[in-house]
């Protein structure tokens, strides 16, 4: 147990839900700080919409901008979370409670770490880098509007000053370790992966022997609308689905149903946004995931490969996963892999869960072997 006082800041709300992969990742950041540096030491800020309080005196909420012309007006100023009255609330009370570690939720926190650097606070700066942002923003320039070019400056500056100022850093995949030297010459200290508390439960698995009523083999994709899953996902449909007519696909996440009109043919249905996802990991399918451009690492990958799922997925949905030697596991980057490789999975008992997958998830990808090695790395 470590005497070190912590504190992580978060840009959102990720305490009520995580319905996105960032939220996600940042509540396993949240509870593996705590697991490691003890939760009485442990303190948690967010910058929030919500004005409801917590009835834990650790969990702190503040108001993100008082509104969207604010907001504008905060960002143009690099306070990309919150308005300059919290961010300065923020760094009096890393003061008065003596906090020896604050640890940011991305990489775009510059003007408040600049503040704590020239205030001389002693705590140290850590980072944890989603993804590296300015990259991000590249790729939305580059595959969304020209209108993201102003957030891409304002993000690119901020994330100057949040390396240059920081202390120790963690990314997710070596990937962004590697852009973070090229472009600010600071490699990142530690490559923490994406990890889940394992939830699995093999009795609830229906298998092809149990599925009697389906006639077609069932595909399913899973994940949020955001640019990268959209454009992925309708390449798929419109160059692989085109040639498996024994197959089903299902699209599965937040806000695809937005997309309903657009995406469904006669074998893809469009379910979108999904209260449990179990259902679907636990069905007589297999995962597809042809994303070709982003950042950091696809969390939906590590949650597959915890129910055991076959995964047939792109260069860029493995980025960050060592899946070397797993059966179960296909990369495929074009049309003809993905289809190859989908038949070639049917034809193939015990097609729905596969040991050799679930097995990788456990030895790499589970968040209680996580916790035993930050512990070796955090608290010498």
């Amino acid at each position: 147990m470590s005497n070190k006082r912590i504190l992580m800041i978060c840009g959102q709300e990720i305490i009520k839900k995580q319905n996105d992969g960032g939220k996600k990742c940042s509540y396993r950041n949240y509870e593996l700080y705590k697991s490691v540096f003890g939760e009485q030491n442990f303190y948690l800020i967010m910058y929030s919409d919500s004005k409801e309080q917590s009835d834990d005196s650790h969990i702190i909420r503040m108001p993100s901008h008082k509104n969207r012309l604010m907001k504008v007006t905060d960002i143009l100023k690099g306070n990309v979370f919150t308005n300059v009255i919290y961010e300065e609330e923020t760094i009096k009370f890393i003061e008065q409670e003596r906090i020896d570690i604050v640890i940011f939720e991305r990489s775009i926190f510059g003007s408040m770490i600049k503040k704590i650097k020239e205030k001389g606070l002693k705590c140290q700066i850590w980072i944890f880098v989603h993804n590296v942002e300015k990259r991000y923003f590249a790729n939305k320039v580059k595959h969304q509007a020209f209108f993201f070019l102003l957030p891409y400056l304002i993000v690119s500056k901020s994330e100057i000053e949040t390396i240059k100022n920081s202390d120790y850093v963690i990314t997710l995949t070596k990937r962004d370790s590697y852009y973070l030297d090229i472009l600010y010459g600071k490699k990142s200290n530690l490559i923490l992966p994406m990890t889940f508390k394992d939830s699995f439960n093999k009795k609830n698995i229906i298998n092809e022997d149990m599925n009697h009523s389906r006639t077609k083999n069932l595909l399913i994709f899973i994940g949020t609308l955001f640019l990268p899953n959209y454009k992925g996902i309708k390449w798929f449909i419109d160059n692989v689905m085109s040639e498996l007519p024994n197959c089903e696909l299902y699209i599965i996440g937040k806000d695809f149903e937005k997309k309903k009109e657009e995406l469904e043919r006669e074998n893809v249905i469009v379910i979108g946004t999904a209260d449990n996802l179990e259902q679907y990991y636990y069905s007589d399918s297999i995962m597809v995931m042809p994303i070709f451009f982003g950042d950091g690492m696809k969390i939906k990958t590590a949650e597959a490969m915890m129910y055991g799922k076959t995964i047939l997925a792109t260069d860029e949905a493995l980025e960050g996963y060592d899946i070397e030697g797993a059966v179960g596991i296909y990369r495929c980057n074009s049309k003809e892999d993905f289809i190859q490789s989908i038949n070639y999975s049917f034809s193939q008992p015990g097609y729905s869960y596969r040991e050799d997958v679930r097995n990788l998830f456990l030895s790499k990808y589970c968040f209680d072997n996580q916790i035993i090695e930050c512990k070796r790395k955090w608290l010498k």
